[in-house]
């Protein structure tokens, strides 16, 4: 009688099933479950702008989230370099946000890029939020002229 060369294998105690305690994202995020993350996380939110409607297909909105600085408002990096570049374009810090009049539109400043040496300052249409490039000796001109 040959004998079984398999080792008998000691039973494993099983271990009991895990529940899966994790609940589950949100499906569809709502006002009052954004302003709920919001207050959860001590967040700011800003609003946007709807843009590239097209009513076939959709639409693009914008929003910034962050934790608020000491005045309430959301830290802006363009707003950080325009202050710090402000005055070697010829404008003050302050100025940033501020609007002036243009061929008829009001314009407001909202950012600095050193690397457009023609046309640094960039602004945007208050009426429509299009976004326009402009010399900076123009703008500093501009907002001159809107003072008086």
């Amino acid at each position: 009688m040959k004998k079984n060369k398999t080792k008998q294998r000691s039973p494993t105690a099983k271990l009991p099933a895990q529940t899966n305690t994790k609940v589950p994202p949100p499906r569809n995020l709502t006002p009052p479950l954004c302003e709920k993350v919001a207050e959860t996380h001590g967040l700011t939110v800003e609003g946007g702008e709807l843009s590239d409607i097209d009513l076939r297909h959709g639409f693009d909105i914008s929003f910034r989230v962050g934790i608020p600085m000491e005045d309430g408002a959301i830290y802006s990096p363009d707003k950080a370099l325009f202050e710090v570049l402000a005055p070697h374009f010829g404008l003050e810090p302050s100025d940033y946000g501020r609007t002036f009049k243009s061929r008829g539109d009001l314009y407001r400043i909202v950012a600095i890029n050193p690397n457009r040496p023609k046309y640094p300052i960039s602004t945007e249409r208050v009426s429509d939020g299009r976004g326009f490039k402009m010399p900076a000796e123009n703008v500093v001109m501009y907002l001159q002229n809107s003072d008086t």
